[in-house]
């Protein structure tokens, strides 16, 4: 039975990864579980909530070979807690753990039959495409957060990731685009076309479930170079030890570039962290976290932002701005706005409005690649 000393400032991280990934709505208790196995030298830990499945290993002192599963939150928090350096692990009768630090502490948890734990995907090591980690992590960061939560939209639940080869200019093109149907990211880049994504990819249009996608960007923290590959409705990732493997959504997303206005007049030129944290200070008085109007007028230099909601009271701020269109008077969704300026990095940034009816497109002058776009509300509701 399984017997094992591991450091735990290497046992740690990989607990804390896993719990993202079990599921812990499910009845099934094997999947709230991970699935702990010893053997030549490696201490591997599996976890999964059958869309997603995650696979690592670390190096440990294995005294007696062999595997258990146990809860995946209860282990985490044990071990996170332990005054030790080194964690000792043995499976006792009827597939029970003990964690214990010497004579000074001892934990027992009840766990399950090994065998009862789904089997991990296996997938061959061939046909991977090594990307730069910082990159995806940067498509993922400006994309994901306009994910929609409603099931109903399932094409819109995930984010497509597009890949285009451009032999011509011996580039590729990788893009990511979410929406919810009242907002939409795009986030794109330009690489060099390697012999490597010559041979193994085609062009890429896939969409990666929103938790899927965030297990991504977490791989990215761990290593330089992310390796993807796509086979059979399933996303393989790996980085270094790490393994992942993501059922895809089985659906068409929408057409976003048809919804994009190719006419973009009327710029506003701003202060992106100034307007950040005038909308962020007027919506302090909107009843409804999720829906905060708030009204834009512009009239030359001047922007002035006021809340819609009058239910516990009235906020407006005037804003230094940069226009030179006719006077406008719009509404957004304050979150969709808020939202969007939190996760770019520029300075400047710029509101493309085409008119009252029209989405507002945000742009970066230091978010190169970036694109969102906010549809407008009414102002009858004022």
């Amino acid at each position: 039975m399984l017997k094992v000393e591991v450091d735990k400032k290497e046992i740690t991280p990989v607990l804390s990864m896993v719990q993202s990934i079990v599921d812990k709505k499910t009845i099934m208790n094997i999947i709230n579980n991970v699935l702990i196995t010893a053997e030549d030298g490696n201490l591997s830990v599996e976890a999964t909530d059958l869309e997603i499945s995650y696979r690592t290993s670390i190096d440990a002192d294995v005294k007696e070979p062999g595997a258990i599963t146990v809860s995946a939150k209860k282990i985490y928090e044990i071990v996170r807690e332990l005054q030790t350096d080194v964690v000792k692990i043995e499976e006792i009768d009827n597939n029970w753990l003990r964690i214990y630090v010497d004579d000074k502490a001892e934990y027992k948890i009840a766990g399950l039959p090994p065998d009862d734990f789904p089997k991990f995907r296996t997938f061959s090591q061939e046909g991977f495409i090594s990307l730069d980690s910082g990159l995806i992590k940067e498509l993922i960061s400006k994309t994901i957060y306009s994910v929609s939560y409603d099931d109903r939209k399932y094409a819109l639940s995930g984010i497509l990731m597009e890949m285009e080869k451009r032999p011509e200019q011996k580039t590729c093109r990788i893009a990511m685009v979410s929406s919810d149907g009242h907002r939409l990211s795009l986030m794109e880049k330009e690489i060099e076309l390697s012999d490597e994504l010559s041979e193994n990819i085609d062009d890429l249009n896939i969409i990666i479930p929103r938790k899927g996608a965030a297990e991504i960007k977490k791989f990215c923290d761990v290593s330089d170079k992310i390796n993807l590959k796509v086979e059979e409705n399933f996303l393989y990732c790996t980085a270094g030890n790490n393994q992942l493997t993501i059922r895809l959504i089985d659906g068409t997303f929408p057409d976003y570039k048809a919804i994009i206005p190719e006419e973009q007049n009327n710029v506003i030129s701003f202060n992106r962290l100034e307007v950040l944290g005038a909308i962020r200070r007027i919506s302090i008085l909107s009843s409804d976290a999720a829906f905060r109007g708030v009204k834009m007028s512009i009239d030359g230099d001047v922007m002035e932002l006021e809340s819609l909601d009058k239910k516990l009271g009235q906020a407006s701020e005037t804003l230094t701005v940069s226009y030179r269109g006719e006077p406008m008077v719009v509404a957004f969704n304050a979150k969709y706005i808020e939202d969007t300026l939190k996760i770019m990095k520029s300075e400047t940034a710029f509101f493309i409005i085409k008119d009252e009816d029209s989405p507002c497109i945000i742009k970066g002058s230091d978010d190169e690649g970036f694109l969102a776009l906010v549809m407008p509300m009414s102002l009858d509701e004022e």
